[in-house]
């Protein structure tokens, strides 16, 4: 995915914090980033879908939950745009 498209899809306040938190804690459920963003779950699955659908984000199925991490080929692809963002 070109730079440009990452920056403007984590442009959306809510989308570049699930991003941040994903980095932060590595591997996360929708409970658990509504809980540390206090936003709704339909609104944290939307703004995950997305980053799905874009390919930043993967996820894992454990038992009856899904857990959303930051795509390991995305990481790899784009380490120089995410220091930045974390700068």
């Amino acid at each position: 995915m070109e730079k440009l498209r990452i920056l403007k899809l984590l442009s959306d306040d809510t989308r570049y914090h699930i991003f941040m938190k994903l980095l932060e804690y590595d591997e996360l459920c929708v409970s658990e980033l509504e809980e540390l963003l206090a936003i709704k779950q339909a609104n944290t699955s939307k703004h995950l879908k997305l980053l799905k659908e874009s390919y930043v984000v993967s996820f894992k199925r454990e038992k009856n939950m899904i857990k959303y991490r930051i795509d390991e080929d995305f990481l790899n692809d784009n380490t120089d745009l995410i220091r930045y963002l974390l700068t």
